[in-house]
């Protein structure tokens, strides 16, 4: 395969005509073409799907080309595509804007054919990726939602010990993000003073960069990184099903793992990530209430458009004597019990009480030791690209 038929170009317009008319001429030319047709959609494209070069119409609704131009200036993923900016303004002064803010031509509206493609290519070779920066196409991490039906089912208590068997086990990036805006409890199981919030993401959802993400998002000792919840009703309250689909975006394309604690209810929110979820891993407790809750969500699950088959079913305290065993909860989920946590008794209370999550505390224990095999059967079936 020759260097021009892998390039990857991101057009970002809403003009119908323009983009039949660039794909023609770059397709013809080997080039591959996406397109986009926002602002906002243009950034979290170049930074996930890693074009070489993005190609701006100074038209596109939502943002000016030079305020576009300066976020892939910003951000390590993008600064060193290729930027070109369409205009159908002549003047200079617009000219020298475009240029200022980064981009590397400015091509007037309508042009000729032949001009657009050699300056393309000439663009393309002119503008190299250093040799230390990769250019990955279409890289995204795992999206791991930990979901529960009901509260005290130990949810967050697989999600945080996940996370940090997930990061043991793979030696990847692994962030853990509370999504239970309400009631989460995440830094309480990590120990961890809530310094910053997810809301200072959604406050500023157009100019989520690495300079904003590195200020919000938290390391804990283990060498997980985590995304609290909301501090405050009214923060959470403001969060939206659009600022999680971007925020998942982002994230994705920075972490291997994105391991969510989700609300124990399929509000809009927890169904924006469980639509975007990798897999979700279900967990319920051998209780009638969390039983009788989760044969309702999976027999909804289909028309709620999830895929049963990225649903994992995880019984925690499998071992509790209440007569009620893992045969009568799989006849009455029509749903495998993929994996079963014991009752972890004190030791699991003191670890939560400490903020000392038991796959570091006591990493041999029989519930780590369960967790560590989740773990793994994530990593194992993790696509590689």
């Amino acid at each position: 395969m020759s260097p021009v038929t892998q390039k990857r170009i991101l057009i970002a317009t809403n003009d119908p005509t323009l983009f039949k008319l660039l794909s023609l001429v770059l397709t013809t030319e080997g080039y591959q073409v996406t397109q986009t047709i926002s602002g906002a959609e243009a950034f979290d494209k170049a930074a996930n799907q890693r074009p070489h070069m993005v190609m701006i119409d100074d038209a596109l609704p939502g943002v000016d080309a030079p305020v576009l131009c300066r976020r892939l200036r910003k951000n390590t993923a993008t600064r060193y595509q290729a930027i070109l900016v369409l205009s159908s303004k002549t003047d200079v002064a617009n000219m020298i804007a475009a240029l200022e803010a980064g981009a590397d031509e400015y091509l007037a509206k309508p042009f000729d054919s032949k001009e657009l493609a050699f300056r393309v290519k000439n663009l393309l070779v002119r503008v190299e990726v250093p040799a230390d920066v990769q250019v990955e196409p279409g890289k995204r991490g795992q999206i791991i939602a930990i979901f529960g039906t009901k509260g005290g089912v130990g949810k967050t208590m697989v999600a945080v010990n996940t996370a940090i068997a997930l990061q043991r086990r793979s030696g990847g990036r692994v962030l853990i993000f509370d999504a239970d805006f309400f009631f989460g409890d995440v830094g309480v199981h990590l120990n961890m003073p809530p310094t910053h919030s997810v809301s200072e993401l959604t406050e500023h959802i157009d100019e989520l960069d690495p300079e904003l993400v590195d200020q919000v998002v938290l390391r804990h000792s283990s060498g997980i990184h985590v995304l609290l919840s909301p501090f405050s009703p009214e923060k959470a309250e403001l969060v939206t099903p659009e600022h999680i689909k971007r925020v998942l975006a982002y994230l994705a394309g920075t972490y291997d793992y994105v391991v969510i604690d989700c609300h124990a209810a399929y509000d809009d929110r927890t169904l924006s990530i469980l639509e975007r979820a990798d897999e979700i891993m279900l967990v319920v407790t051998p209780e009638v209430g969390p039983i009788k809750n989760t044969s309702v969500f999976l027999d909804i699950a289909g028309r709620l458009g999830l895929s049963l088959d990225k649903i994992h079913i995880i019984l925690n305290r499998a071992n509790s004597d209440v007569g009620i065993n893992v045969q009568e909860i799989e006849r009455s989920f029509k749903h495998r019990v993929e994996f079963s946590i014991v009752s972890g008794g004190r030791p699991v209370v003191l670890s939560v009480n400490h903020g000392q999550p038991l796959t570091l505390a006591k990493s041999d224990h029989p519930v780590s030791q369960e967790i560590f095999r989740i773990a793994d059967w994530l990593i194992k079936n993790t696509p590689k690209s």
